[in-house]
């Protein structure tokens, strides 16, 4: 059974568990326009606190890339013929989510972003797994009415870990506090403590979005 979490709270993931997805969805306005545009980011951190290698930002604009590969293990191609990658850490622990601009296929609302982490895979520098998510807008752009959007007006916005072998879902944290002002949240993390792994819900918002995460975990290489 699932164990659902409050803010602060911690679980032990079982040692059996070693390949695991990590799901962050909610749900936004589906008349908005533009469309909301929300972005998985995950920071490999070392005993510093910080990325070591740039790699180990694991996001949308990463040139540390591989071919995303469906299912049944066979190359995915966009409709215009082209491999469809996805970003991938240094260790090839963790497999990013596949960019798709806007977060509403199906004019549900409905968004989801999916991560992929191999904990045997994981380098032993490798101290904490951090999983975030931003609203993205135009940062050239002054006038881009996506600046104006805030975690306020997202709805139902959760993060869980699932067994990748069976589906299972492990844990879920409901993010349920008012975050009417920021733009950046620090979902939860993955960390190591001897042996074994654990996840932690963290809850902690950024009013200005990606970019002070940023500076927070991979400020030597801004």
């Amino acid at each position: 059974m699932a164990i659902n979490l409050i803010k602060g709270q911690r679980v032990e993931i079982e040692s059996n568990l070693s390949r695991l997805v990590v799901e962050m969805g909610w749900k936004v306005n589906p008349n908005a326009d533009p469309p909301y545009d929300l972005d998985a980011s995950t920071f490999l951190l070392g005993n510093s606190g910080q990325i070591d290698n740039e790699a180990d930002f694991v996001f949308y604009g990463s040139q540390n890339r591989t071919p995303a590969l469906d299912k049944d293990g066979k190359q995915i191609f966009d409709d215009e013929g082209r491999i469809v990658t996805r970003p991938i850490s240094l260790d090839k622990s963790t497999l990013g989510s596949i960019d798709d601009p806007g977060d509403d296929d199906d004019d549900t609302g409905e968004g989801k972003e999916k991560i992929d982490v191999d904990l045997t895979k994981t380098s032993a520098s490798v101290k904490e797994i951090l999983f975030t998510a931003s609203i993205y807008c135009d940062p050239t752009n002054i006038n881009d009415p996506r600046r104006k959007y805030n975690f306020g007006q997202v709805r139902d916005a959760f993060i869980q870990i699932k067994n990748a072998v069976t589906g299972d879902v492990i844990c879920r944290y409901d993010l349920d506090e008012d975050f009417s002002t920021d733009k950046g949240v620090e979902f939860g993390r993955l960390y190591r403590r001897g042996s074994e792994w654990k996840f932690q819900a963290v809850g902690e918002a950024h009013p200005d979005g990606l970019e002070p995460i940023c500076r927070k975990y991979a400020s030597k290489f801004m």
